[in-house]
C-alpha cells in the first residue's frame, strides 16, 4: 500500500516542478557550471534523441502505453510481495507517467535540471533512473531466482 503513495508522491513532485519552472520561466545557477536549474523542452528522449524526427512523439506516446501496459499486466499476474521490487516499479511507473503526461499535453517533456556537461532532465527521468536500477539490483541479487546467488543450496552444503 506505502508503494501507491510513493507512486502519487513522486509524480506529484514532478508535476508541480515542471510547472512551477515553465510558469516562471527559470534560470538559476546552483552550482557554476556544474547545476543549473533552467527550463528546456524535450521533443525526443534521453539526450533529445529523436528530437527533430516527425513522428517520434506519437512512437514515444505508443511506446509509453505498451510498456505501462505490460507494466500493469506483470503486477497483475505476478502480484510481487517485495517491498524493493514494489518501490522500483511504483518509481518506474510514476517517471513513465510523469513524462507521458507532458508528452500528451505538449508534444514535448519539460526537462528542468541542467548538468551542462551531461544533460537536462527532471524528476521523473531521475524516478525512472533509480527505478530501474533498483529492479536490476533485485533480478541480479534478491528475487526468488537471482542471477547472482550467494545462499547456499542446502543439498550443496551438506555435500550431496
Amino acid at each position: 500500500m506505502w508503494y501507491i503513495i510513493l507512486f502519487f508522491a513522486t509524480l506529484f513532485v514532478d508535476q508541480i516542478s515542471k510547472i512551477i519552472c515553465d510558469a516562471y520561466k527559470v534560470n538559476i545557477p546552483v552550482l557554476e557550471g556544474i547545476l543549473k536549474i533552467d527550463i528546456a523542452y524535450n521533443k525526443g528522449a534521453s539526450f533529445s534523441f529523436l528530437s527533430n524526427v516527425e513522428w517520434a512523439q506519437t512512437f514515444f506516446i505508443l511506446l509509453t502505453v505498451v510498456v505501462l501496459a505490460f507494466g500493469v499486466g506483470f503486477i497483475i499476474i505476478k502480484k510481487p510481495k517485495s517491498k524493493w521490487l514494489n518501490s522500483a516499479l511504483a518509481l518506474m511507473f510514476s517517471g513513465t507517467i510523469g513524462n507521458f503526461i507532458d508528452r500528451l499535453a505538449f508534444r514535448y517533456v519539460r526537462d528542468f535540471i541542467n548538468v551542462p556537461f551531461f544533460a537536462n532532465f527532471n524528476v521523473a527521468d531521475i524516478c525512472l533512473c533509480i527505478g530501474a536500477f533498483m529492479l536490476i539490483f533485485y533480478v541480479l541479487f534478491m528475487g526468488e531466482d537471482p542471477v547472482f546467488n550467494f545462499k547456499k543450496n542446502k543439498n550443496e552444503s551438506k555435500g550431496e
